[in-house]
């Protein structure tokens, strides 16, 4: 008996011990709407050690970023049962696009049903020489054969899915020695992914100054992810000379090697990274958050949620602060979206709201507003200042 007992308790620390962060659909809200700003690491970037393990620790703040900020837009979703979309870059071969990732937080996981497209031109005199040749992806909204499945849930180590699917998008074409104007056209795009839980532990990253972040626990989801195009023209293959005159190949593969790192309650990945290999032994390319990153060090601040900009577009010099039922001083920095920052200060705070008198210097556009206590980051907060 006391054998088995044993045999239980070490089971069970066993279990305990590799299941420290599993994501399910309570971490997570119904929709998300709103922004959120990320940075993406230079070519000439290295990479440290981000070999799968459990409890490990990953220090993405020694990478190199790039100097702009990018925005991942969550916006309302157009389609059933989709409940928020990502804006994302899309490629198209050789031609890219925008368009919202529908999306939805469901019991089994975070899915994605389709693509809203948004309207998009080429002009294709460079490669023709007809100076009204171009090639038009017009505004569609493209749902998959089956959804993918971006999360399957309960995540946890060692659990892996797989998705497969199609889905077309609809284009026009000129090319006025072989096409008439507006000769209809469609790529189809078949998709498989297979997802695998490697690793968890901790993960820290570079703030929007550049300083490290505190580590934060993370889920490592490693993707492999194989697509194939296939052209259409006026619903039969497209001709190989149209194709290799716009440097597209029919049957088309490409495949992808990312890790993606996810925090509980998100829906992008705290870091994700691309790697040129299978083994994911070469990272070529991160891209990183710089929103949430609040110093769990900090007295009284456990939840950076409990600090809020209002109204925001802030209109005018003067910025509104909801914060959490801490007096003292703070200090604050406002960064413009290259990291410059713009104006620096000290605020006393008597009451959980207070207010900031900007300079009128201050142009209108995207700021970013640091927020510090007692020396440690507390937030760093977009805020959009308007006239």
């Amino acid at each position: 008996m006391r054998k088995l007992l044993l045999s239980a308790i070490a089971l069970i620390l066993t279990a305990a011990s590799y299941g420290q962060i599993v994501l399910n659909s309570g971490n997570y809200p119904a929709s998300v709407i709103g922004t959120d700003s990320l940075k993406t690491t230079t070519a000439a970037s290295s990479f440290p050690s981000l070999t799968a393990t459990a409890d490990g620790s990953w220090d993405m703040s020694i990478v190199i970023d790039s100097m702009p900020i990018l925005y991942s837009y969550h916006v309302n979703a157009t389609v059933s049962p989709a409940s928020f979309a990502d804006s994302n870059l899309y490629s198209l071969s050789n031609y890219s696009y925008q368009g919202n990732a529908q999306k939805a937080i469901s019991p089994t996981g975070l899915l994605e049903y389709g693509i809203d497209v948004r309207h998009t031109g080429y002009s294709l005199t460079a490669i023709t020489l007809g100076p009204l040749d171009s090639l038009i992806i017009s505004a569609q909204n493209n749902l998959y054969s089956s959804p993918r499945s971006i999360l399957q849930f309960p995540t946890a180590l060692h659990s892996g899915w797989r998705s497969e699917l199609y889905f077309d998008v609809s284009f026009t074409i000129s090319i006025a020695t072989v096409l008439p104007a507006g000769t209809p056209g469609v790529v189809r795009t078949y998709l498989i992914e297979k997802d695998s839980v490697t690793g968890w532990g901790k993960m820290r990253v570079k703030d929007l100054l550049g300083n490290p972040s505190d580590w934060f626990n993370v889920l490592q989801v490693q993707s492999t992810t194989k697509t194939l195009d296939s052209f259409f023209i006026n619903g039969v293959p497209a001709a190989v000379t149209i194709l290799s005159g716009l440097g597209l190949t029919q049957g088309q593969i490409t495949t992808t090697y990312e890790q993606n790192y996810y925090r509980a309650s998100e829906v992008t990945p705290f870091a994700n990274v691309r790697f040129s290999d299978s083994t994911y032994t070469t990272p070529i390319k991160a891209t990183t958050h710089t929103q949430r990153l609040v110093n769990v060090g900090v007295s009284n601040v456990s939840d950076n949620s409990l600090v809020s900009v209002y109204p925001n577009p802030v209109r005018g010099h003067q910025v509104s602060l909801s914060l959490p039922a801490m007096q003292g001083r703070w200090n604050y920095e406002l960064a413009d979206i290259s990291g410059r920052i713009i104006v620096a200060d000290v605020i006393n705070v008597s009451s959980d709201h207070t207010q900031l008198v900007l300079p009128p210097s201050v142009a209108p556009g995207v700021y970013y507003l640091r927020l510090s206590n007692g020396g440690k980051q507390v937030c760093v907060r977009s805020i959009d200042i308007v006239k």
